[in-house]
């Protein structure tokens, strides 16, 4: 049998075959370097979170965590490879040159040669400490049927990803999903944005000051090409569609736009700003809509779902969704952890 329906039915055994096999050619990914204060004082700053955990000795001491610690969607962050800049558009965004084609080559040979982030979901057992050095494992889960989007024919691939650190005790794992498409044209603008301004909170809230249906002080983030670039570089992604925007109108966008790690570095921000420094994220959700390209606002809105005690500790549920002038950004859902002791003074 030959011809569209033959090519198809192989392109279906071909994907099949991925499902449970490694993403990367690598295996595990290690970190090439331990957890640290500089990349965490870049990261800090790229997103303009002044949680102090992250950043004052001091502080930190005082916290429940003791010290120092890692922003925790700063996670992937982490094992992301040390890229070689010369030649990446060419390679498609992989930040460095492999011995063949990777697994999803077969995508970009059925002519699915755009790639954008959709969903990412993590879950966060205990904050990274400085010297730690993680390890990553991630492995194929699935592999959708062709879906007609708005950016044209694709499929949904998702990997889950195990994340270790040098005892092989595991400190987080990630389900993320990209869309891997045929590129047929960018988006339209349609709507205006709002504009409101978020505050931050000095210290942290107790559970019993929170009731279900509160509504989380508004989160209003200016974006401009500089801060999709900053937080491109801060989160170790160099896919060329966050900074090259040739390249990006190459891929049907009509410029540069922001990356999933950047969303969720915003999203934790936004939870620790109105719960507070002593605050734990411990579970974060999100499903992207519309892109965010620069010269917008997006604002965060958000409320208060759930709350109970668990293990002596108040655990909070929020839902919370971002949109810009294009409309929803993103939607997503948290859990947050709260002290039983004392919050942070």
């Amino acid at each position: 049998m030959t011809g569209p329906r033959a090519a198809k039915e192989e392109l279906e055994e071909k994907l099949a075959v991925l499902i449970g096999q490694p993403v990367g050619s690598r295996g595990v990914s290690v970190a090439p370097d331990p957890v640290n204060q500089p990349m965490i004082r870049h990261w800090a700053a790229a997103f303009e979170d002044t949680n102090p955990v992250y950043t004052d000795p001091e502080r930190a001491a005082r916290s429940r965590f003791g010290g120092i610690v890692a922003p925790p969607l700063m996670l992937q962050t982490w094992t992301m490879a040390t890229p070689t800049i010369t030649g990446i558009a060419e390679r498609g965004g992989s930040p460095v040159e492999t011995e063949g084609p990777g697994p999803l080559a077969v995508l970009d040979d059925a002519g699915y040669v755009g790639t954008l982030a959709t969903n990412s979901q993590f879950e966060i057992f205990r904050y990274l400490r400085l010297g730690d050095v993680v390890s990553a494992a991630s492995t194929f889960e699935s592999v959708s049927e062709e879906k007609q989007t708005r950016l044209g024919p694709g499929r949904f691939v998702t990997w889950t990803t195990v994340y270790t650190d040098e005892a092989d005790e595991v400190v987080g794992r990630q389900r993320f999903t990209i869309l891997k498409f045929k590129p047929e044209g960018a988006p339209r603008m349609s709507r205006p944005s709002r504009t409101v301004d978020g505050t931050v909170r000095s210290t942290t809230l107790t559970s019993d000051a929170i009731g279900v249906s509160d509504e989380l002080p508004a989160m209003r983030i200016e974006v401009t090409a500089t801060v999709i670039v900053a937080g491109a570089i801060a989160t170790r992604d160099f896919m060329p569609v966050h900074h090259d925007r040739t390249y990006a109108n190459g891929q049907g966008a009509p410029d540069i736009f922001m990356n999933i790690l950047s969303d969720s570095a915003y999203c934790s921000r936004f939870l620790t700003d109105w719960a507070g420094p002593d605050a734990m994220v411990k579970r974060l959700a999100i499903r992207l809509g519309v892109p965010m390209f620069p010269g917008s606002t997006l604002l965060y809105t958000g409320r208060v779902t759930a709350r109970q005690e668990r293990d002596k500790e108040g655990i909070v549920q929020v839902e919370f969704r971002a949109v810009n002038d294009l409309g929803e950004h993103l939607r997503g859902t948290a859990e947050v952890g709260l002290p039983s002791r004392p919050p942070l003074g």
